[in-house]
């Protein structure tokens, strides 16, 4: 890319596991990007106010082009930069990758409302996150607005008890997945893809949080986050119910044939009661209103056409 003031922007907050992945991805392609980073709770605003569709980040600004989310940024960047895709060429190869990467998208999801459960007990588990990179207006802005932050973020990612409990007892099977899908070829292969990027920088959260380490340790998934996000930063202590936390245990031997009879549609999932689906749109009305904004004033935002 040429010299001078970069042409791609990416809106962030530090301490975000899908922001983390697409900037792996941006560093992937070898893109000079400039980083624009956000207060969280206040980037909805500002989100809205610069024309994307949603609150939504990562989201990529290339030239005119407007990009929100890990799998969307995970497209363009193929199409926009050919060089070290991040997907096969062969449609078979392709697909497996796309399979892989959207269930990435719902372990991202799960991590997360694993992450609000732990910062609802224990806000300095938010703050060793969140801070990381921050300035020092910025690290006092955070502290003194995590409760509320919490809050809504709770609330937008639905981050219930139940869903977050669910999400622990269903981590051993999940990362039984991994490891199968890394036997299997479909991870962990000499050049690093989407669904690398995607599920290599939420286990790595995992191993920052005492709870969660000892339950990925040893495991070739862990060696896969490892080599795709060496340190995710920060540190969450022991803070999740005991009973919560199923008996660590070490990763089953799988075979490629053995990891190939596991897939996404066979691993359980969090109920639907536990995680009802919404739009961007409704999760943006949601925080919103959890960060006292007028209904008036929502729908006007929300009806705001998006720039070009």
């Amino acid at each position: 890319m040429a010299r001078g003031e970069p042409k791609v922007k990416l809106y962030m907050f530090p301490g975000s596991n899908a922001v983390m992945t697409g900037r792996l991805m941006l560093d992937h392609k070898g893109v000079d990007y400039k980083l624009v980073k956000l207060p969280p709770g206040l980037h909805a605003f500002i989100m809205l106010g610069l024309g994307f569709d949603s609150m939504g980040v990562p989201a990529m600004k290339w030239g005119k082009r407007r990009v929100q989310g890990t799998r969307w940024i995970s497209r363009a960047l193929d199409e926009l930069v050919p060089e070290r895709p991040l997907f096969p060429s062969d449609p078979a190869g392709r697909k497996a990758v796309e399979d892989a990467e959207r269930w990435g998208e719902d372990l991202q999801n799960a991590t997360r409302r694993v992450f609000y459960a732990a910062a609802k007990r224990d806000r300095k588990a938010y703050t060793s996150v969140m801070v990381e990179q921050r300035s020092l207006p910025m690290r006092v802005f955070l502290r003194v607005g995590a409760g509320l932050i919490i809050r809504a973020a709770v609330g937008v990612h639905h981050s219930t008890e139940d869903a977050a409990r669910e999400d622990v007892a269903l981590l051993p099977e999940r990362l039984d997945q991994i490891d199968a899908w890394i036997a299997e070829g479909r991870l962990g292969g000499a050049e690093l893809n989407a669904a690398d990027f995607q599920i290599g920088v939420n286990v790595s959260a995992m191993l920052c949080c005492e709870d969660l380490a000892p339950l990925v340790a040893g495991r070739p998934a862990e060696a896969l986050a490892r080599r795709v996000l060496p340190e995710y930063g920060g540190h969450i202590g022991r803070v999740l119910p005991s009973d919560w936390l199923p008996a660590p245990e070490a990763g089953p031997e799988v075979s490629p044939e053995a990891g190939a009879k596991v897939s996404p549609e066979a691993s359980p999932q969090v109920s639907a009661e536990a995680r009802p689906q919404t739009s961007p749109v409704e999760d943006t009305a949601a925080f919103l209103r959890r960060a006292g904004m007028a209904e008036a004033k929502i729908a006007e935002l929300l009806q705001a056409p998006s720039a070009g």
